[in-house]
């Protein structure tokens, strides 16, 4: 069309809804180096689980079917999962995981929403478990493992930032309201922050002997093992060892408390033109890695799975021969 006697190119639907995205919340803003590092985490997290199925599920697996795969892998398994570095590196990663989900608790206000389906993936894991371990393997129940964590702190986040967003509602329109806002929405880093200081400052401390750091627990046990078991959800407790009853645990605390206190480098850096430090690194080389980390919930979740079905299924194909 010609406005004055200029040509003006006529805007196209596609370019509409695109410019409209940028001032609305229906289009979610990625940053490569959040999911590329997801991505990284969930990669060592498979080969980790992989590594523990040849230790400790594929034996069963041959017992049932009378095969022997991978029996020589097995001693390599054991090796590698008691490496001194293998165990630091874990919590560097697991860590990092969980840093990530406090960033990106950060970057929408629909963490009810991604509670949900976390909690419902939860429960689904624990009755799945439950019936293997009742029914074909001992010790595969898990009753309060990393999806469980997850949800948890997604939870816990999710009710101190509507918290905020209620006193946020408060406050009169202007700068001076802004900034407190800005300020507030800091409170869910900060409560994670003040738990980690408490439970280190109290009811655990940090051991590093023989090369790997452990956290050695100093709040005592009951003498109800019910007491116990229920306290074990939120934190590891003396003497108790709740990895006997539950495959995969994580307890609230440090766990939860670190994906909140993700959420204070959430606000500092992507809530702030920093975001885009790293915008120019991103290309083609980080496709991959970045795939697996926007992914990263389900193959997650799948992979506990996937894993030794797969190992089942080629040891019964083994058998058939």
């Amino acid at each position: 069309m010609y406005v004055q006697g200029i040509n003006v190119a006529r805007p196209r639907a596609a370019d509409f809804k695109k410019s409209v995205g940028r001032f609305s919340h229906r289009t979610k803003e990625r940053f490569w180096e959040l999911d590329f590092l997801r991505g990284l985490c969930v990669v060592l997290m498979v080969f980790d689980h992989f590594m523990y199925c040849l230790w400790d599920i594929m034996p069963s697996i041959n017992q049932m079917l009378g095969t022997d795969l991978f029996s020589e892998w097995r001693q390599i398994a054991i090796n590698y999962w008691n490496w001194n570095v293998r165990i630091n590196v874990r919590e560097v990663v697991i860590c990092t995981f969980f840093v990530l989900c406090g960033i990106s608790c950060t970057l929408t206000r629909g963490n009810f929403r991604r509670f949900i389906p976390l909690a419902l993936v939860a429960a689904g894991i624990s009755a799945v478990t439950y019936f293997i371990d009742q029914n074909f393997i001992d010790g595969t129940y898990i009753i309060f493992g990393v999806i469980h964590m997850i949800a948890c702190g997604v939870l816990m986040y999710a009710l101190l930032d509507n918290a905020v967003s209620a006193v946020c509602a408060l406050f009169p329109e202007g700068k001076k309201a802004r900034v407190a806002e800005n300020i507030l929405r800091y409170l869910p880093g900060a409560v994670g922050v003040m738990f980690l200081i408490l439970l280190f400052a109290r009811y655990a401390d940090i051991s590093f002997e023989g090369g790997a750091y452990e956290l050695i627990s100093t709040f005592p046990k009951d003498a109800d093992m019910d007491v116990n078991r229920f306290r074990a959800i939120f934190l590891y407790v003396r003497d108790y060892n709740f990895e006997a009853l539950s495959a995969d645990y994580f307890p609230v605390l440090p766990y939860a408390a670190v994906i909140l206190a993700g959420g204070i480098l959430g606000r500092a850096l992507y809530h702030t033109s920093y975001k885009y430090t790293l915008m120019p690194l991103d290309g083609a080389w980080n496709k991959g890695v970045c795939f697996l980390g926007r992914h990263s919930a389900f193959i997650f979740v799948a992979h506990m799975v996937v894993i030794p079905v797969l190992l089942a299924l080629f040891a019964l194909l083994v058998s058939c021969f």
